[in-house]
């Protein structure tokens, strides 16, 4: 008896050691997520930096959940790139791990002022950088938070600087970036001059400008714009110093390449200026955005009609957004969106009219086809301006039942209307009859009748079987989704 105690203690002793073998696998296989490969994990890890992250705080805590984990997001460089002043010590650690990868450096002026020794720390990865950016600069303290003299940046494509409107900016700030690589390709200037320095940067194919005291000569900025030929997109936010500095002495508008401009302002006469300076080339799209204190919409937007719907060659898609008070026009050519910030009484009322007059599909997304005084008044809208409208779309999220009252009492009106489609409308059985009523007297009086209805509800809300089947005694398709969007074939 005691041999075969003996055998069976061995045997169970080789067995508990084959479990144990087994424990790192079963530890894996309790937790699935251990099996992620690396990649994934530093993917992770990334999503947790947003748009306003200027270093990789955010990622510390998950280099502490396991060994591997840790070890899986240390040893990908590409998470240590999000380089700042800030905190030196995390600076410190993130140039270790990122080793040669290209970096995005955020400098904040004031922090320098505290750590004067960062430039010291930033020296010998210079030439890695492939965004800067830096806020809070003023006259004379750059050279403070970059090397003395500044090494070449080989790899620098974008750079971003926010400077103080109240500061004094008599003298070029930025001698240190003298050295920039003539291959930058993005540029942003805020509350800070456009300096000379920037002349040579013939790469650019995107400009931000954003300076409300801006002491310089429309036709200096014209100049340097036509000289940057491979410009794509510039956003101006702008306000001349002087009015006189706006008066062009050019005859004809500058050349470029531009696929959108952007002109954000309080001074409708600045935009008009730049307007009229500014010829699209063929498929741009036009982009003016007002703000309250601005006067004269009608004045910019008669000189776009002239100078520039033209260019669209025949808008045919028109899109009216009321939550932002925004008018897009899209055509073969390009396209043109008006905002005003304080709102549209009659969003129509300053529209060119006549150059709409081949619209085929219009969309109005809001919440209510009512003015900003109240929902309950329709909308001004004359369906007869737009004889080609062929599509009507209607994004909001609440009941439309003065729709036909504001834009179809007339029967007759609109003779190419041939699709109706709403979009998270509460349509109640009022409206269903009314919309069915509307389908017979189209079907009665015009040659073009309705043929098409598309109801989407993203809640699954839609009318009762027996609305939808009345309708469809005088419509061919009563098109009924679940979702948010509307069908492709309706934009």
């Amino acid at each position: 008896m005691g041999f075969k105690t003996s055998l069976q203690i061995e045997s169970l002793a080789a067995r508990a050691h084959d479990v144990l073998k087994l424990i790192p696998s079963l530890r894996n296989l309790l937790r699935p997520v251990n099996r992620l490969p690396p990649e994934i994990l530093s993917c992770i890890a990334r999503c947790s930096l947003d748009e306003n992250s200027v270093d990789v705080k955010s990622i510390i805590p998950f280099t502490h959940v396991c060994r591997y984990w840790r070890e899986s997001i240390i040893s990908t460089p590409g998470n240590w790139t999000l380089i700042s002043n800030e905190r030196i010590g995390l600076t410190l650690l993130s140039l270790e791990r990122c080793k040669a990868a290209p970096l995005e450096l955020s400098i904040n002026m004031l922090q320098v002022r505290r750590n004067p020794g960062f430039s010291v720390i930033i020296t010998p990865y210079i030439q890695n950088i492939e965004t800067l950016y830096i806020d809070s600069v003023s006259p004379n303290e750059l050279a403070q938070a970059l090397p003395t003299p500044l090494r070449p940046m080989p790899n620098l494509r974008s750079l971003s600087i926010s400077g103080n409107p109240g500061w004094d900016w008599s003298i070029d700030p930025f001698g240190p970036l003298t050295s920039l690589t003539p291959a930058l390709t993005h540029l942003s200037v805020r509350h800070a001059p456009l300096c000379p320095s920037f002349l040579h940067l013939r790469a650019l194919t995107d400009l931000i400008l954003h300076n409300y005291n801006l002491d310089l000569h429309l036709d200096t900025l014209l100049d340097f714009l036509e000289e940057k030929r491979s410009l794509e997109r510039i956003t101006l936010r702008i306000q001349f110093k002087e009015p006189s500095l706006r008066d062009s002495m050019r005859r004809v508008a500058i050349l470029n390449q531009l696929r959108r401009l952007s002109i954000y302002s309080i001074d409708a006469m600045d935009s008009k200026a730049l307007i009229s300076s500014v010829a699209l080339p063929r498929g741009a799209h036009l982009e003016i955005i007002l703000y309250d204190r601005n006067v004269g919409a009608n004045a910019v937007l008669s000189l776009v009609s002239m100078a520039h719907l033209s260019n669209l060659q025949s808008p045919t898609h028109m899109e009216y957004n009321s939550d932002e008070s925004t008018i897009q026009l899209l055509g073969p050519n390009g396209s043109f969106s008006f905002t005003n910030c304080c709102g549209l009484g009659d969003p129509f009322a300053e529209l060119p009219l006549p150059s709409l007059t081949n619209i085929r599909t219009f969309c109005f997304t809001g919440r209510g086809l009512g003015v900003w005084k109240s929902f309950d008044d329709p909308i001004v809208f004359p369906p007869s301006s737009l004889p080609a409208l062929a599509t009507f779309s209607i994004k909001c999220e609440v009941t439309v039942s003065h729709l036909f009252s504001a834009l179809f009492s007339d029967p007759s009106s609109s003779p190419s209307l041939g699709v109706l489609a709403f979009l998270n409308c509460n349509l109640g059985e009022d409206f269903m009859d009314a919309l069915t009523r509307f389908a017979s007297d189209r079907k009665r009086t015009t040659s073009a009748w309705l043929h098409r209805v598309v109801i989407v509800s993203s809640e699954g809300k839609f009318p009762r079987v027996a609305s939808i089947c009345g309708l469809e005694k005088h419509v061919s398709a009563v098109d009924v989704w679940a979702g948010e969007k509307l069908p492709t074939d309706l934009i």
